[in-house]
C-alpha cells in the first residue's frame, strides 16, 4: 500500500494536467485518481509487483486508460441547454453546435429506422461498418449503400456540390 501512496504522489500533478487539458475540468482528477487506485489495488492482489517502479507505472497506465475513456464518453453525447439557445446566434457561437445537432435530429427524422440507426451508429458513435451491420442485421455492404444513398439525397436537398443528380 505504500507504493501505491508514492505512486499516487508521483502522478497526481500529472493527472490534474490531464484532467484539466484533455476533459477541461481539473476537479475530474480526483475521480481519475480513485478510479485508477481502486484497479490497481485490485490488480495488485492478484499480481504481486516486482518493485515501486512497477506500481507507478501500473497507476499511470490505469490513470490514462480512464481520461482516455472518459474523453471517448464525453465525445459521444451532445448536450443541448434549450434555456439558452437564442434566435440570433452568430455562427461563430457554440450555439451553431445545438443548432447543427437539431438540424440532423430533424434530417434524420423522414429517414428509415434502419438507415438512421445506421448513420447515428457510424457517424455520432464512430462504430465499424461491420459493427453497424451486426447491430442493425444487413450486410456491411448494404448499410453501408443504404447511408451512402440517404446522404446523396440530404446532399441533393441541401444544394450541396457533388451530390447525385
Amino acid at each position: 500500500m505504500r507504493d501505491v501512496r508514492a505512486a499516487v504522489e508521483r502522478h497526481w500533478a500529472d493527472t490534474q494536467r490531464a484532467a484539466a487539458y484533455v476533459l477541461g475540468d481539473e476537479a475530474l482528477a480526483t475521480e481519475i485518481m480513485e478510479t485508477a487506485i481502486k484497479q490497481a489495488v485490485a490488480y495488485l492482489a492478484d499480481h504481486p509487483p516486482g518493485d515501486q517502479e512497477d506500481v507507478a507505472a501500473l497507476l499511470s497506465r490505469f490513470c490514462r486508460q480512464e481520461i482516455k475513456r472518459r474523453r471517448k464518453e464525453r465525445a459521444q453525447f451532445v448536450l443541448i441547454d434549450f434555456s439558452v439557445t437564442s434566435e440570433t446566434a452568430s455562427p461563430n457561437s457554440s450555439l451553431s453546435a445545438v443548432d447543427a445537432a437539431i438540424d440532423v435530429e430533424r434530417i434524420l427524422a423522414d429517414a428509415p429506422p434502419k438507415v438512421r440507426e445506421a448513420m447515428m451508429l457510424r457517424y455520432g458513435f464512430s462504430e465499424s461498418w461491420g459493427d453497424v451491420a451486426a447491430r442493425t442485421e444487413t450486410s456491411s455492404a448494404g448499410v453501408r449503400m443504404s447511408c451512402k444513398r440517404y446522404l446523396d439525397s440530404i446532399r441533393q436537398k441541401l444544394g450541396i456540390p457533388g451530390a447525385a443528380q
